[in-house]
C-alpha cells in the first residue's frame, strides 16, 4: 500500500501506529506544501526512509507516485484545497483538522466525498485514547444514567516560537476548530449528537500579537435533554510542564458521574454500587489503524464521513459564536446520515 505525506506542519507522525499494525504499507514520498517548510523535518517522520522520494511539488508527487492514502499536514488554509486535490483524484485522504474553515467549503468538500466515495477522515486522535474508551463504553451501558452535565478542557502549551498563520483569520480558524474541535468530537463520540446550540467567549490576553488564536476560550454546548456541557481551552501551559497537553473529561448523569484525565490515562466513577473507584483501562485498537483498514475494504474507519463533518460544521458554529458574541443554534445540518 503506497503512502505519501504532505506537508510536515501537524501531527506528522501520527500514523507511527499503522506502520507495525498493516506491514504492507510503505511511505513511498514527502512533499513540502509551503515555503517555510524544510525537507530535513521528513528525515524523523516514521516510515521515511532514504528511498522515500522527496518532492516541492505535490502535483508532480501525486502524478508520479500514485498514492493509494495521503497524509495532509499542512497550514490551516492550505488543508481544504489538498483534501479537494485528493478527492478529485480518488486518493484516500487523512487530513489535520479542521477539514475546512467555514461552511461553503466544508459543504463542498462533503458533496465532493461523497460523489467520488473517497475515504477521507480527520486527525481525530483524542477519542480512541485507551482511557477515553472506557469512558464512552461506560455511559453507553448505562452506568451513569442519562448523561446531563459535562466538562472538558484542553491545555497547551503555546510553544517557543508560533507562525505568522496564526495571526489573521484569513489564514487562522480560530481556536475552537483548531483545538476545541478534539473535546466536540469526543463529548459526541462519548453521548452522541445531542447539542442544539453554542455560545462562548476568549481572549488573547496572553499571546496579543496573534489576535486570530485565543490564548484561553471557553464555550457552553446545550443538550437537546436541557442538559449543559462547559468546554475550556487555553495555550497557557508552562513550558516547565511534563507534558504538551493536558485534556479531561466529566460526564455527570442521572444514576452516576465519570471523569478522565489523559495526562495519567485514569478513569473515575461513582454510580449508585458505590465509589469512587478506578476502572481498568484496556487497550483499544488503534484509530488510524481503523481508517487505513478501511481504505483497504477490511473494515470500518474509526469515524463516518457524517459525523466527521458535523463535528467540524459545530466547531465552526462555536466559533462564530464566539466571535459574534452571540448564541447559535446547532440543530440545522447536512451531515446527519
Amino acid at each position: 500500500m503506497r503512502f505519501a505525506l504532505i506537508s510536515n506542519t501537524g501531527h506528522v507522525n501520527y500514523y507511527e501506529p499503522v506502520l507495525r499494525d498493516v506491514p504492507e504499507l510503505e511511505v513511498v514520498a514527502v512533499c513540502l506544501s509551503a515555503p517555510d517548510e524544510r525537507m530535513d523535518r521528513f528525515d524523523a517522520a516514521p516510515g521515511v526512509t532514504p528511498a522515500a522520494r522527496r518532492y516541492t511539488s505535490y502535483q508532480e508527487m501525486l502524478d508520479r507516485e500514485a498514492p493509494d492514502l495521503v497524509q495532509v499536514c499542512a497550514p490551516t488554509n492550505l488543508i481544504p484545497p489538498l483534501i479537494e486535490v485528493c478527492l478529485r483524484r480518488g486518493i484516500a485522504v487523512m487530513a489535520e483538522k479542521p477539514l475546512a474553515r467555514d461552511l461553503p467549503t466544508l459543504d463542498r468538500l462533503y458533496a465532493l466525498a461523497k460523489q467520488t466515495r473517497t475515504p477521507l477522515a480527520p486527525l481525530y486522535g483524542y477519542r480512541r485514547m485507551d482511557c477515553f474508551a472506557v469512558v464512552k463504553e461506560t455511559v453507553a451501558n448505562g452506568s451513569i444514567g442519562e448523561p446531563l452535565l459535562a466538562s472538558s478542557q484542553i491545555s497547551y502549551k503555546w510553544g517557543r516560537s508560533r507562525g505568522d498563520v496564526f495571526r489573521t483569520r484569513q489564514t487562522f480558524p480560530g481556536i475552537v476548530p483548531f483545538i476545541g474541535i478534539h473535546t466536540i468530537d469526543w463529548l459526541m463520540w462519548m453521548m452522541g449528537d445531542v447539542f442544539v446550540a453554542a455560545g462562548g467567549w476568549e481572549s488573547c490576553a496572553a499571546h496579543p500579537d496573534f489576535p486570530a488564536c485565543a490564548s484561553q476560550a471557553g464555550y457552553l454546548l446545550q443538550m437537546r435533554n436541557g442538559g449543559v456541557a462547559a468546554v475550556t481551552l487555553d495555550f497557557l501551559r508552562p513550558e516547565s510542564a511534563p507534558t504538551h497537553g493536558d485534556e479531561r473529561v466529566r460526564i455527570a448523569g442521572s444514576r452516576g458521574v465519570i471523569e478522565s484525565t489523559a495526562i495519567d490515562g485514569s478513569v473515575t466513577v461513582i454510580d449508585e454500587s458505590g465509589g469512587p473507584r478506578s476502572l481498568a483501562v484496556p487497550h483499544v485498537q488503534n484509530w488510524y489503524t481503523d481508517f487505513v483498514r478501511s481504505v483497504q475494504d477490511k473494515g470500518d474507519s474509526f469515524i463516518t464521513l457524517d459525523r466527521a463533518f458535523r463535528v467540524t460544521e459545530i466547531a465552526i458554529k462555536v466559533q462564530e459564536a464566539i466571535d459574534r458574541g452571540a448564541t447559535v443554534s446547532l440543530t440545522d445540518s447536512s451531515f446527519r446520515g
